[in-house]
């Protein structure tokens, strides 16, 4: 609930649709992207005739970018080597291209 109030008073604007994963409502942020407070993350749309297969792949792709991401910059945090810190930052890199290749 308090994700929720908070994304209102962010200028979020709440759906009558709800997450197709855990029933929470679902939530439009001010760049257009659809958002579900519980599981927080993006949540994509699928009209009548496109594909939900491949959303659906797209989706599991987008969450596995998310989470390995966040596991890196986890790792960022912590390092004091900087042949890691390099390694680490070129990984992030090379995700966060992939992760934007997969959204355009």
């Amino acid at each position: 609930m308090k994700e929720m109030a908070e994304m209102l008073r962010k200028g979020a604007k709440m759906l009558s649709m709800h997450c197709p994963e855990c029933g929470t409502p679902l939530f439009q942020l001010k760049n257009g992207e659809i958002f579900c407070p519980h599981e927080k993350r993006e949540v994509k749309i699928v009209k009548d005739g496109e594909d939900s297969e491949k959303a659906k792949r797209e989706a599991s792709l987008d969450r596995t970018l998310q989470s390995k991401l966040q596991l890196l910059q986890e790792r960022l945090d912590v390092s004091t080597d900087p042949t890691e810190i390099r390694e680490l930052t070129q990984t992030i890199t090379v995700l966060l291209d992939a992760l934007n290749r997969q959204k355009a």
